[in-house]
């Protein structure tokens, strides 16, 4: 969908797919506006470019919202994560979730996912207890999946506490109960912890879900986050073959170079492919 300097950019190929998916309100703000039509379209349109690897049209969706509705915090935490996650401006989008918070026209939604945004980069920056307090910060104001997604994969990639990572993506598929990579992250859990007929259950629906299949081409493009979380279920399942396979579809997306090497060597789910020379050659060929 990522220790965090390292962790930092694994967490985003864990974390990034859906970008907002929606949630119980659990307060009111006085900024609260509902969404102009054309702001929702313009959102829904960066959503399905998101879904099938176009990310020229993820950039004009969410450049022309932010241009149009300047107002608006949805807008700004939308082209915020297209520059964290697609633009790798971790400057620009830090300042675009800022400009979320503090939007005219605010959205619990919108002001939780810039919180997530944030927590997001300071984990880039290697700042993992600054990351924990802006991912609960968000989650207190309103529990989203892609927040329990980031808690999941940070607390199993920097902490390694591998039943928090299945509680985190347990809340978030409460939240969402068809969020693939939640169910990705999850699976892989179960298999560590000792379930792999549950775990094989959730992997199995979620690639369904993210259409892709086991050994992962597709017709339609998958995206990256898909693919590499799916390499992560394999190798923890010992399956060694297939996780390959998943990472060199992996490395054909454009947004595998969010990852580097000393990313992918550190991933605690990619364990046993490192003495592996095939797992060392895609490396060597990608990165």
């Amino acid at each position: 969908m990522l220790a965090f300097l390292c962790t930092a950019l694994q967490t985003a190929c864990k974390t990034n797919f859906p970008p907002i998916p929606g949630a119980p309100h659990a307060q009111t703000d006085e900024r609260e506006k509902e969404l102009p039509d054309a702001l929702d379209k313009l959102l829904l349109e960066g959503e399905r470019a998101e879904r099938t690897g176009d990310v020229a049209g993820v950039g004009t969706a969410y450049r022309s919202a932010r241009e149009r509705f300047p107002e608006y915090a949805l807008a700004w935490s939308y082209y915020g994560e297209y520059l964290r996650f697609y633009g790798a401006d971790p400057e620009a989008a830090a300042r675009a979730f800022r400009r979320a918070v503090a939007a005219p026209y605010t959205d619990k939604r919108a002001t939780a996912f810039a919180w997530r945004g944030l927590a997001e980069i300071a984990q880039h920056q290697g700042s993992v207890d600054e990351a924990i307090r802006l991912l609960h910060k968000s989650i207190d104001l309103m529990p989203l999946a892609a927040t329990h997604r980031s808690l999941s994969a940070l607390l199993a990639t920097a902490y390694r506490d591998f039943a928090g990572a299945a509680e985190h993506a347990s809340l978030a598929l409460q939240l969402v109960p068809d969020d693939p990579l939640a169910l990705l992250q999850y699976a892989v859990q179960l298999v560590r912890l000792g379930k792999p007929v549950e775990g094989r259950s959730a992997f199995v629906r979620a690639l369904e879900l993210g259409g892709c299949d086991e050994r992962g081409p597709s017709e339609k493009p998958v995206h990256c986050c898909i693919l590499y979380n799916a390499a992560c279920y394999y190798a923890v399942a010992g399956t060694n073959e297939l996780a390959l396979v998943m990472l060199q579809e992996f490395f054909k997306t454009p947004e595998h170079r969010h990852i580097s090497r000393e990313d992918l060597e550190a991933d605690p789910d990619l364990e046993g492919l490192r003495q592996d020379p095939r797992f060392l050659e895609l490396i060597d060929r990608f990165l």
